[in-house]
């Protein structure tokens, strides 16, 4: 779409149109072929081509090829005939571009089935008209109205113009899941696939522009820094510089850095710029005494004292802790800062002109750019407009807009051209949104029955919402740091639960990480089971169950249907496909955990199967997953999404950390940040649940579990329980 026909439908879109409310658009006005649009997001063409504009952010989860599956499902259309595209973003659309917590399907799949059945009547409608009978006699398939009692036919592109002239069903007819020709079937590519990996995808960095800047930023490596000077002559003898001027920092919410921005006419002069440019810096009182083990020290203490906020099992605020006897089974447990190291490294290309920005990049949050970043400024979101480009790895951090204000702040200095700014793989490393640091103390007291009558779970941690929300000092917002099974959406039966937080001030800006709340509270509630389990001289399988066992369906906390007998499912399938009660040879462990995704619907459990040598080297000989999302609509994407969590998930349990030493990130590439590479990785066994229920999100839901459960194998292979991550720092190695 250019940019002029992008203008005429947004503000189409701004007056808020849903799809009760639509009427036809004829074609935009351009030099192309006659279209009509039954909905904002599908256009029909007499080329053939049908349109899906998507405006959920592609950065390899496949939303530009399982959204469009769904619209072609219900229109009828060959897929063959149907293109996606980004669709930009502009203010006032009414549509949320924000892309994270698995949601997308989850949020779509009825609208979008809703907006292909309505374009597919309408098609029925206009055939019907040309053959003189009733819609009754006519059916769709394959971008063709066939007519049933002559077994005529006309392509959709021949019915435009006439279906164009419809009213625009308000309640279509949606298909029965038996009669999915697409939706769930396997087969299908990404629409996108071959320009991955013919390196044909063009990505923030990949971005040219006519007379373009280029620019990087040299930080304060502690937060709440300042620049105090800076020594231009370090960088004298470097072509190509344009200008070098101070970054001030643009407040909560955006957490910028001070710093100096260097801005260059190519590349390599702005990095030379950077790694040569010496700087002195003004710390804040205390900031250079700050560590990672010091961190963790003062949570510890946090948690002997009085918490900040208690919840109950439903999640409501109650006065206080009751008290923990000698006779509870206690445990504590320690989980680090990590990184989200995307491949490609923050980016964003900025231009200001005529009072106003143009952006070009990666973003799952554009409306936070266009309104807390424009803020920033004096100017108001329809002063931004950002041309959306796929994302290199989001995983969270792009939910961001530090990245976009800095480009912003740099573009404002050397007005008309437009400056791509870069982070580094350092930069990205050293100044990313981190997953917090959190320390538990888990503690139950096992009834007659061997069940919990009785758990307390205590978290210390900063708030993610203290930094991307601006929720600094407010209590309105630890819920949600207890969310993944501590607070009001546990998802055993324990009558007497109870989860307190405590706020401690992080020496790192934090954020949302791939999984959030539940690759830290989800991966210590099922470690702290298995302990739970052998203290009780139960298999960890059947004491899941047990816990499992008269569970009632219904509301958690926030809303979710929590459908108990689905979870017990898939502990069950991983554990049957595990062959579990199958003996072993001696120095083999088996183990297992399992997660309720709440928000995103959907089920997991994940089984490992390993042996540890004397020197601490796991073997994994066999790893599984058993899942339920509901309706699964593109297979095959859905199986990279399970294999990419599995892979983020035992790269968290296994190796990855983010290290705090005076104050400053310590590590700064992959060679210290380490993930699982090829060799590292074992098969892994995906078995899916085949359901008619709703889809729920795939991308988060498979990273949680990886963890405690292969946590839970090495102790019933060694005997040795570990509780801090990553357990390279126990010695263990794979």
């Amino acid at each position: 779409m250019n940019r002029r026909g992008f203008i005429q439908l947004s503000s189409c879109l701004s007056g808020g149109w849903v799809l009760s409310q639509l009427a036809p658009l004829s074609a935009l006005a351009n030099d192309g072929p006659d279209c009509f649009q039954p909905s904002p997001l599908i256009k029909l063409c007499s080329d053939g081509k049908i349109i899906v504009y998507v405006y959920k952010q592609e950065m390899g989860q496949g939303v530009q090829t399982s959204l469009p599956i769904i619209v072609a499902e219900e229109l009828e259309a060959d897929l063959n005939n149907v293109v996606a595209e980004a669709l930009p973003y502009a203010a006032g659309n009414k549509f949320n571009y924000s892309t994270g917590g698995s949601t997308s399907v989850l949020y779509e799949y009825t609208p979008l089935r809703k907006a292909g059945a309505a374009a597919r009547e309408m098609l029925i409608a206009a055939a019907a008209q040309v053959w003189g009978i009733s819609p009754d006699n006519c059916r769709a398939q394959k971008s063709r109205v066939i007519n049933t009692i002559t077994n005529q036919s006309i392509p959709y592109k021949d019915l435009i113009t006439k279906a164009a002239a419809l009213p625009v069903p308000k309640e279509p007819a949606l298909k029965n899941y038996k009669d999915f020709s697409l939706i769930g079937k396997s087969g299908i590519k990404k629409n996108n696939l071959k320009d991955i990996v013919t390196g044909r995808m063009k990505y923030g960095l990949d971005l040219k522009l006519p007379g373009m800047l280029y620019a990087v930023i040299v930080r304060c490596p502690v937060m709440g820094g300042k620049v105090k000077s800076w020594d231009e002559s370090s960088v004298k003898n470097i072509d190509g510089l344009v200008k070098l001027f101070e970054m001030k920092e643009m407040g909560a919410q955006l957490e910028t850095r001070s710093g100096v921005a260097i801005v260059a006419k190519t590349r390599w002069s702005a990095l030379q710029a950077q790694r040569l440019l010496k700087v002195e810096w003004i710390y804040p009182d205390g900031a250079l005494t700050r560590s990672s083990a010091g961190y963790f020290s003062e949570q510890s203490a946090k948690l002997k004292q009085k918490p900040d906020v208690v919840y109950d099992v439903k999640g409501n605020v109650i006065p206080e802790l009751s008290p923990v006897t000698k006779d509870w089974v206690s445990a504590g447990y320690q989980i680090p800062f990590v990184a989200h190291a995307a491949m490609e490294p923050l980016n964003c290309t900025a231009q200001f002109k005529d009072g106003k920005f143009e952006l070009w990049g990666g973003f799952q949050n554009p409306g936070k750019t266009a309104t807390v970043a424009a803020k920033y400024f004096g100017l108001g979101s329809k002063d931004v407009f950002i041309n959306l480009m796929p994302l290199g790895g989001g995983f969270g951090r792009r939910l961001g807009a530090d990245y976009s204000a800095e480009a912003m702040q740099v573009a404002q200095q050397i007005p008309g051209a437009p400056v791509q700014l870069m982070f580094t793989r350092e930069d990205d490393m050293k100044f990313d949104f981190y997953r917090p640091a959190s320390t538990h103390q888990l503690s139950a007291m096992l009834g007659a029955d061997k069940r919990p009558s009785g758990w307390q779970h205590k978290i210390a941690i900063a708030p993610v919402a203290d930094f991307m929300l601006g929720m600094k000092g407010s209590k309105n917002w630890l819920s949600m740091e207890a969310e993944g099974g501590a607070y009001g959406d546990m998802y055993y039966n324990i009558p007497a639960l109870q989860s307190a937080v405590t706020r401690t001030e992080s020496p790192l800006v934090e954020g949302w990480w791939r999984a959030v709340n539940f690759t830290y509270n989800n991966v210590v509630i099922e470690c702290f089971v298995d302990e739970l389990a052998k203290k009780a001289g139960l298999d960890p399988v059947a004491y899941r169950l047990l816990l499992l066992k008269d569970m009632p369906a219904g509301k958690i906390k926030g809303g979710a249907l929590y459908e108990p007998e689905r979870l017990a499912a898939v502990v069950s399938l991983a554990a049957e496909k595990m062959d579990w009660n199958k003996k072993r040879p001696a120095g083999r462990g088996l183990g297992i955990a399992c997660c309720f995704y709440n928000h995103a619907k959907a089920y997991t459990a994940h089984a490992f199967e390993v042996s540890v040598s004397k020197t601490k080297k796991v073997t994994i000989h066999r790893a599984i997953v058993a899942t339920d999302v509901g309706t699964v609509i593109d297979v095959d994407g859905f199986r990279n999404q399970v294999e990419g969590g599995f892979v983020w998930g035992l790269s968290a349990v296994l190796k990855s950390e983010i290290t705090v030493a005076k104050g400053a990130v310590q590590e700064s590439g992959f060679f210290d940040f380490q993930v699982c590479r090829l060799p590292d990785v074992p098969p892994l066994e995906i078995h899916v649940v085949e359901s008619s229920r709703e889809p729920g999100g795939a991308g988060e839901t498979s990273v949680p579990s990886v963890m405690p459960a292969l946590i839970n194998a090495i102790a019933a292979a060694t005997g040795e329980r570990i509780r801090t991550m990553p357990i390279k720092n126990k010695g263990y190695t794979i």
